[in-house]
């Protein structure tokens, strides 16, 4: 989103015209006045008018500035909304998820009975094959 600076660049013109203007139409001595003369002289309804005019396009883009801030704030909340979502279900995970240690633990229980089981496989059938081979 860019912000047009258009309008603050003419105000700064119009500043620095009516500075000169007041300084040139400055008739009394010393002090800062304009001797009773409005800045501008007769150019200032036309300066009006064009700051009127700017004022209506400012009046446009701050209310569009609204309607983007009141979207962003309802992104906001829906964000948030589904964060807290997400966060619930992290935590159900997290209370629920295996560990490593477990793991090993469930690891060594499943070994040893295979273990087991495959020697006394190997006790039953190899050795009474073994002790009937000849010598």
């Amino acid at each position: 989103m860019s912000v047009d600076t258009r309008l603050q660049d003419e105000l700064t013109k119009l500043k620095y015209e009516r500075e000169g203007l007041r300084q040139q139409n400055d008739k009394g001595p010393g002090g800062d006045h304009t001797g009773g003369e409005p800045p501008g002289g007769d150019q200032m309804e036309a300066r009006v008018a064009k700051l009127e005019s700017h004022v209506e396009y400012m009046r446009r883009d701050i209310s569009e500035l609204r309607s983007d801030v009141k979207s962003i704030a309802a992104d906001i909340v829906t964000l948030k909304l589904s964060s807290s979502g997400a966060d619930a279900k992290l935590d159900n995970i997290d209370k629920h998820m295996v560990t490593k240690g477990q793991l090993s633990v469930y690891a060594l229980l499943t070994i040893l009975p295979v273990l087991g089981g495959g020697w006394w496989i190997v006790q039953q059938y190899l050795a009474p094959i073994l002790k009937a081979l000849p010598k």
